[in-house]
């Protein structure tokens, strides 16, 4: 007997493709979420198609996006662009569900043990899959993140750093970009909605609950687009005390801050 689960996103296939040789072994998913991005996700794609590392399924999932013609653009690009890949496939939520339920979504979908997640508004540089990919594999590691560069509105290195869990209690430093195993993301229950943000600091809180290892590659792979539209810009800033109490309550260890 199935069971009906209100929260959990149904999806429509737009669009899939898969190449007629056998799946690599080496084969690693590159997930896109996309809502209403339909500015920025073409150089966001154009980025993944310029990766050195050869072997890559490409999955896109759109969150209902009604606002820009997001659908028409990435079906496009795929349609054109397509033999890149081992295979792509694009996603889209029958009804909007918000950032964790998307990438959940992208999980699922994935048919490699390693995803790389990305928003449609953010872009890699070309060695970004192949270097991850192999620190990930040397170090043994659980997921791997990188140095990240803003651009945009603010231009500067990000400040991630060697990954501390003593330190990630008290502010996160960790980007959503980052090469995660299917296993490890099973393990922590995937991506848990929350209303005001910080989707991704309580996903890498889990780990740290799990204990799984995630590896610091101290090289700038990874570009984080700021501008006005954000969902950091517009919620998570101006919720911010109200989040720590959110992470205090999923969280035990989580320290709050006494000021």
């Amino acid at each position: 007997m199935s069971i009906f689960v209100p929260w959990a996103p149904t999806c429509t296939t737009a669009f899939s493709y898969t190449a007629r040789r056998n799946k690599p072994v080496d084969l690693v998913t590159v997930c896109v979420t996309n809502y209403n991005y339909a500015a920025f996700i073409i150089e966001c794609l154009d980025s993944i198609k310029r990766q050195t590392y050869c072997n890559i399924e490409l999955i896109v999932v759109d969150d209902l996006s009604d606002k820009d013609d997001s659908v028409e653009v990435i079906k496009d690009w795929l349609t054109v662009n397509k033999q890149r890949f081992y295979s792509a496939k694009f996603l889209v939520h029958n009804r909007n569900q918000g950032p964790s339920l998307t990438r959940n979504s992208g999980f699922k979908a994935a048919s490699a043990e390693l995803v790389f997640v990305i928003d449609a508004d953010n872009i890699i540089y070309p060695r970004a899959i192949q270097r991850m990919h192999e620190c990930i594999q040397d170090g043994g590691f659980d997921a791997v993140y990188s140095q990240i560069e803003e651009f945009g509105d603010r231009i500067k290195i990000g400040f991630a750093d060697i990954w501390d869990p003593d330190s990630m209690r008290k502010n996160n430093y960790v980007d959503v970009m980052a090469l995660i195993k299917k296993s490890a993301w099973k393990q922590v229950g995937g991506y848990s909605h929350i209303e005001e943000g910080w989707e991704d600091y309580d996903f890498w809180l889990k780990f740290i609950d799990e204990s799984l290892d995630v590896g610091y590659l101290p090289e700038v792979l990874c570009r984080y687009r700021v501008h006005g539209k954000s969902r950091t810009a517009l919620e998570a800033f101006s919720a911010h005390q109200n989040l720590e109490l959110i992470m205090a309550f999923r969280h035990p260890r989580f320290p709050l801050n006494e000021d």
